[in-house]
């Protein structure tokens, strides 16, 4: 797993609080960004108008990056505004996070690679790979069968792919 790195900050600007996040690398243990950690960060920084999150993640846990996204789904009613910028790889459990956000960006040369839930028990990697595709499937308003198909072939869509499939709502 990539070592991740988690740095959490409020830049006031025209009279509202911005939280900034930046998250790299993994997700979970031993290494990697928990979801403790994240939880944590952005509870420290108080209230905030507006979440921009920077993110360039393999993935990792899923259980860990399940909880971020519920953490970050239930927080945005707070908020006015959200924004991820996906800057480089997003991979497998690491999709979630963006998803949680009102709007989603990439750069140039990012991409995001679709891959199943790995699980101990077949049925429930499958259960799982199912409920993740569902959501990602409602946000960008396509047949969940579809996103399953890319999940299962380990797809891997450019910022352009991502934009043209809705998955992200512009490149920068």
């Amino acid at each position: 797993m990539h070592r991740g790195f988690l740095e959490a900050k409020i830049e006031p600007s025209e009279g509202k609080r911005f939280a900034v996040v930046r998250l790299d690398g993994g997700i979970g243990p031993p290494d990697g960004v928990q979801a403790r950690q994240f939880v944590d960060a952005i509870t420290q920084l108080g209230e905030c108008q507006v979440l921009y999150l920077t993110l360039n993640s393999p993935g990792g846990s899923l259980i860990d990056t399940w909880i971020i996204y519920d953490f970050l789904m239930k927080d945005s009613a707070q908020r006015e505004q959200s924004l991820a910028l996906i800057s480089g790889e997003c991979s497998r459990d690491a999709i979630l996070i963006p998803m949680a956000f009102q709007r989603i960006l990439m750069r140039i040369g990012s991409y995001i690679q679709f891959e199943p839930a790995q699980l101990t028990k077949a049925t429930s990697s499958r259960q799982v790979t199912l409920l993740i595709a569902r959501l990602i499937a409602q946000r960008i308003r396509r047949r969940p069968e579809e996103v399953l198909d890319w999940m299962d072939s380990n797809r891997t869509l450019s910022a352009e792919d991502c934009l043209r499939l809705s998955l992200c709502d512009a490149i920068i």
